[in-house]
């Protein structure tokens, strides 16, 4: 095979793989280094065929993850060169086997200097390799470097790809865990002003997080990641002192960039945790121009411990736990503004779940308004604010203010997930798919992020792509996960592992009498008798659970309807709980439901309409443009 490890073309597009980079009349896109890994795999093949599990031992050799991220790998490549699966011109998809190019190829000279390969040259001093960090930040720029010790000027460079940090949790030395906030706090700390660097992408606290306390091999992890450098660090601490060490590994050859320790007396916690932060920080973006600044978020160090374990917990959809340890916080702390915005996010993930609707809503509002009144700039807060104020005028506002959010907490998964699922609800399934995919992109360990991926697809109509990222989300026992993946085989059919997944949800819940699932799954199929069956036997289960199960299982119970293909029945639920724009209520998360499963013939039913009027959803569509799958004709919606 020839080898395209060198520039080519494919078709009359410009691939660079030193440069992880594509061009195509004069514009250029990036695109992850393990998606140019992938083409550039497909291309040493010269049009042939390539099975997937050849692909993952060559691009992801000897790592534990399933095929799930060569799927993204694949719908990265063909978002990128605008490619259609069904009639490809790069990408051609063999069903159950793999891949191959259906491009033409053509080799050409690279125009990289062969100056950004190796090692320093003998003599370069600390301040250039700052400098030299400084310059991945910028991107695919040239700059002339100062060697700040010596006074002289160093070469030009030309280093083109921003680098993809990951910040490992800081060991706490200490030998006592509960030290553990300090580490951990730090370590979030470097993760919030990493991100907030222009041009700088940093791996999610969730996937960082994941290598807490395990000795992996820093490349093994940065391949994991897709990371191309690692900041990790140990903090020791003895009496009132207090001494941090930081250091910046590059995971290609495993080499130390940059390293550093900072001595300090434990006289303010917070204000050291931050002042280190900062000056760790600045430090690898010593020469940038950038200066991050930023509070500290409590005095507290209990109520920061919970906050810390609160975040973990909804990282996982475990908001039902998340909560108590929040309000604890905040009462331990009442000036906590990031704890009361964090607590009005566990209030609207819970909603519809282990709390009503309204009810969650009216706490969700209240806890906002809570931060708000403690700190007016916090986004996220006025984001939760917008969505649950029952006088809004409409969702789009919210929508706007969640984009915002998540620009500027590009660490922090609420807003971005909030934001997935108001999009999704809307009908902006595409948007939603792309914000997903680089929520995976960006936090590749996190379960809630393959869970958002998994979703979107399901709303594409994708499933073979949906399944490997629910069973991923599953694996990393993303609770909310259990119950979409049952529902999801109800509606593919998958009936037998629907009802192994309900039974033993409810085994887990300590409920032994769980014959009645295969029994209302079994008769609710009858497409004649089944809908009247589930009319009568549904309230007869809801009625012998225990109250606190009562609520969530009447809710998952309505949705068989929609999966058995009752619409007219799964509509009149829906409207029997009175849809309102200013009013959360089971419909929204029912018409959310039937958003995604809409390939059932949802948002093509004739009453589609009546519903999405009624929760506003036709006056964000009159400001932020039509959804996917609706146009307006002659002044009239149309949807299909």
């Amino acid at each position: 095979m020839a080898s395209w490890h060198s520039d080519f073309l494919v078709n009359d597009w410009h691939v660079s793989p030193k440069l992880n980079r594509v061009s195509h009349n004069g514009e250029s896109v990036t695109i992850k280094h393990k998606s140019m890994a992938v083409f550039v795999f497909l291309a040493d093949a010269n049009g042939e065929l390539v099975t997937r599990d050849e692909i993952m031992d060559a691009v992801w050799p000897g790592m534990e993850v399933t095929d799930d991220v060569l799927t993204q790998s694949i719908v990265e490549l063909r978002k990128v060169f605008d490619d259609d699966a069904k009639h490809p011109k790069f990408i051609e998809t063999i069903p159950r086997v793999g891949f191959r190019l259906v491009g033409n190829l053509a080799a050409i000279e690279s125009p990289v200097a062969a100056s950004i390969e190796g090692p320093p040259p003998v003599g370069i001093s600390r301040w250039y390799l700052f400098a030299t960090f400084a310059v991945l930040i910028a991107g695919a720029i040239t700059w002339t470097l100062i060697d700040m010790r010596d006074g002289g000027p160093g070469p030009v460079i030309v280093l083109p790809v921003p680098p993809i940090i990951a910040v490992l949790p800081f060991v706490n030395m200490t030998g006592n865990p509960d030290n553990d906030y300090f580490s951990d706090g730090l370590t979030e700390e470097i993760i919030f002003l990493v991100g907030r660097v222009p041009r700088m992408d940093v791996i999610g606290r969730t996937s960082s997080f994941a290598f807490k306390t395990k000795d992996e091999d820093l490349r093994v992890i940065g391949q994991t990641l897709g990371a191309s450098h690692i900041v990790e660090g140990t903090v020791r601490m003895s009496g009132d002192q207090l001494r941090i060490s930081a250091q910046l590994i590059d995971v290609v050859n495993g080499q130390k960039i940059w390293g550093d320790i900072y001595s300090r007396t434990m006289t303010e916690v917070f204000a050291v945790q931050n002042d280190v932060a900062v000056a760790v920080v600045n430090d690898l973006l010593r020469g940038a121009g950038w200066n991050p600044i930023r509070g500290s978020l409590t005095e507290n160090s209990e109520a920061y411990a919970l906050y810390l374990r609160a975040r973990i917990l909804l990282d996982a959809q475990q908001g039902y736990e998340a909560i108590p340890l929040l309000i604890q916080a905040t009462e331990m702390d009442s000036k906590f503004a990031e704890g009361f915005e964090l607590l009005a996010y566990s209030y609207w993930q819970q909603a519809g779940t282990s709390i009503p609707n309204a009810q969650a809503q009216r706490l969700c509002n209240d806890t906002a308004a809570r931060a708000l009144a403690l700190e007016a700039d916090l986004t996220f807060a006025r984001a939760l604010y917008e969505l649950t104020n029952s006088e809004r005028d409409s969702d789009a506002k919210a929508i706007e203010l969640l984009g915002q959010a998540r620009r500027e907490q590009p660490s922090n998964s609420a807003p971005l997930r909030l934001l997935i699922y108001e999009l999704t609800l809307k009908g902006y399934l595409g948007e939603a798919h792309q914000l997903a995919v680089e929520f995976v992109a960006h936090d590749p360990l996190s379960p809630i992020a393959h869970f958002s991926l998994g979703e979107s697809f399901v709303a594409l109509g994708q499933y073979s792509d949906a399944y490997p990222s629910l069973q991923l989300s599953l694996k990393m026992d993303n609770e909310f996960a259990k119950w979409f993946v049952a529902a999801f085989d109800l509606f593919e059919g998958r009936d037998g592992k629907a009802i192994a997944r309900y039974e033993a949800d409810l085994e887990i819940a300590g409920l032994s009498d769980t014959g009645w699932v295969r029994e209302l799954i079994t008769r609710g199929r009858d497409p004649v008798s089944g809908q009247a069956y589930l009319d009568r036997r549904i309230p007869e289960v809801i009625a012998s659970l225990p109250e606190e199960y009562r609520y969530y299982w009447q809710f998952i119970l309505v949705e068989w309807s929609l999966y058995f293909g009752f619409l007219d029945h799964y509509y009149e639920t829906i409207f029997a709980d009175g849809p309102n724009d200013k009013i959360w209520s089971r419909a929204n998360i029912l018409i959310w439901e039937g958003t995604v499963f809409r390939q059932a013939g949802f948002t093509a039913h004739p009453k589609y309409l009546e519903a999405a009027e009624k929760i506003g959803l036709i006056d964000v569509w009159e400001q932020r443009g039509p959804p996917d799958f609706c146009s307006k004709e002659t002044g009239n919606w149309v949807c299909t």
